[in-house]
Parts: structure tokens; C-alpha cells; sequence
């Protein structure tokens, strides 16, 4: 992702105001392989970046004690020149849109699904996904499965990005690979969005097998009460690329669209099953 791409998400977190710090959010979505990939392996083709910025809030952001940094976002967001989207004749609050330094910019707001004493549960019985976060109802985010488990699994990466008043060098909160890797494996249980697979093969591939399975077993996720939880998700993950007919393979396959698609699935198969088999060797 070029320096301009990622110096947008460099304005938006900074159009926030110094009072966050990168304490109540991390970046998820199709920015994260491009920020955890320091240098892309040769042969490697770049990946196929997006204009969408993911930035996940976490379980502190939704304390009633931090009402200021919802009129931060919001002020921020407005600065910008952005405005929520709208969809059938409503608001779509936890998604906000506009064009800012001549690129169509889509900022997506994330938050863990309801939860009770730091554990993932379904959503309410009768309540919506979308929780409102604001306290003048002008911002939501997004409940997504596996959303509280970036709390615990959040770094900081730097890089040298070019911001609206001039090139900078900038501490992004990243969502480490294995709450990333989490969150993909719902979203590809989830939803039909063959750029989910994509991303997944593509970081394990830059980063390597083996640094891709080192950086889980770094992760604070697999050193504390949620390990068994965090294995069984990747181990989801595992199975949705376990054969070229998999899901995972047939979605990487149909969004790199090419005339190989039996390669490709192959291709990730492979991927998939190396970094697996990699985390095996080390957590058992």
C-alpha cells in the first residue's frame, strides 16, 4: 500500500485529537497485511490494497466514562469532509464515506459483539448487531464475533507515511496476526467476500509460515485463559483452506480471477497448511 494510501489512515486517526493515543482503537480490515508485512518477500506481487479503513474500538471506547472521544471521532470524521453512508432511506452510522485528498474514503467502525467477563457470547435475543456508541446517537458501531479478543492483541507498527501537511513518521495500533487471523476466520464463516481469503493467504505468504505462526504464539492470546479459544478459531481457519473444493481456497481462487484457478487454490492450500502446521509444532 503507498505511502498516500496509508498517510490517510495516518489523518484520520490524527483528525481524532491527541486524547486517544491509540489506547480505544486498532486498525482491522484489508489495511492490516500491509502494515504487518514490513518488506514484501520477492516474487511476491503487492497486495491489492483498499481505500476502506477498518478501525476497531475497543471494549474501553464503550465506557460511559469516555463520552469526549465520541465527539472527538465525530468532530474528526466531519473535518474530513465525511459523512455517515446512506442505504434504503437510512443511515448507515457505523460506516462513514466521503472523498478527502481526491480518494474515496470509507471508514468502517467495529466493536466485539456483547459480551460478559471478557468472553464472546452471541448478540442479545431481539437486539440489533450494530451497538450505538455515541451519546448523541450520531455514530454505531459494528458487532463483530471475536472483536474482544484485538483488546489483548493490539501492536504498535511504524511507518514513514506522507499526511496532509507533510511526510511523517507515524505509530499505527494494528490488530496482531492472531486476533486478525480470528476475526477473518468468522468473517469467512460469515460472509461471501472472497477478499476475506485473499488477505489471509496474502499475509501468511509475506510474513512466512513460520514468522506467520511465531507471531501467534507470541501473541498475550495464547498466554492467558483465552488460548483454547484462540486455537480452536484458527483451527476453523485451518479447515476452510483444507482441500481445493474449502471454501477459504475457492474464494482466493475467485478473487484473483485468473485463468489458474486450480493453481490457486492449490496455492492456498498450501499457504494455509504450512502456517498451520508451523503453529502445531509450536503449541504442542
Amino acid at each position: 500500500m503507498s505511502e498516500k494510501l496509508l498517510g490517510l489512515a495516518a489523518d484520520v486517526l490524527r483528525s481524532f485529537g491527541s486524547a486517544f493515543g491509540g489506547r480505544h482503537l486498532a486498525i482491522v480490515g484489508g489495511v492490516v497485511p500491509s502494515l504487518l508485512v514490513d518488506s514484501v518477500p520477492a516474487g511476491i506481487k503487492r497486495h491489492v490494497g483498499t481505500a476502506d479503513l477498518d478501525l476497531h474500538l475497543s471494549l474501553h471506547l464503550m465506557d460511559g466514562e469516555t463520552a469526549d472521544y465520541y465527539e472527538a471521532i465525530i468532530d474528526g470524521l466531519r473535518n474530513l469532509g465525511l459523512r455517515p453512508d446512506r442505504r434504503d432511506g437510512r443511515d448507515i452510522k457505523w460506516r462513514w464515506i466521503g472523498t478527502y485528498r481526491e480518494v474515496r474514503l470509507q471508514v468502517e467502525f467495529l466493536c466485539p459483539v456483547r459480551t460478559q467477563g471478557g468472553h464472546s457470547e452471541a448478540p442479545a435475543a431481539g437486539t440489533p448487531a450494530e451497538q450505538n456508541i455515541g451519546p448523541s446517537d450520531e455514530i454505531t458501531a459494528l458487532a463483530v464475533g471475536f472483536g474482544d479478543l484485538v483488546t489483548d492483541d493490539t501492536i504498535i507498527v511504524e511507518r514513514v507515511v506522507e499526511t496532509n501537511h507533510g511526510r511523517l513518521r507515524y505509530e499505527f495500533p494494528v490488530a496482531g496476526v492472531a486476533s486478525w487471523l480470528c476475526l477473518k476466520a468468522d468473517a469467512i464463516m460469515r460472509r461471501d467476500k472472497p477478499k476475506d481469503a485473499y488477505d489471509v493467504v496474502w499475509l501468511i505468504v509475506g510474513l512466512g509460515s513460520a514468522v506467520a505462526a511465531e507471531r501467534v504464539r507470541a501473541s498475550p492470546l495464547l498466554h492467558g485463559p483465552r488460548t483454547d479459544e484462540v486455537i480452536a478459531q484458527l483451527a476453523r481457519l485451518a479447515e476452510q483452506f483444507v482441500d481445493v473444493d474449502a471454501v477459504g481456497a475457492r474464494s482466493y481462487a475467485d478473487f484473483l480471477d485468473s485463468q489458474n484457478s486450480q493453481v490457486d487454490r492449490r496455492y492456498a492450500v498450501e499457504a494455509v497448511a504450512e502456517f498451520w502446521r508451523r503453529l502445531n509444532d509450536l503449541t504442542t
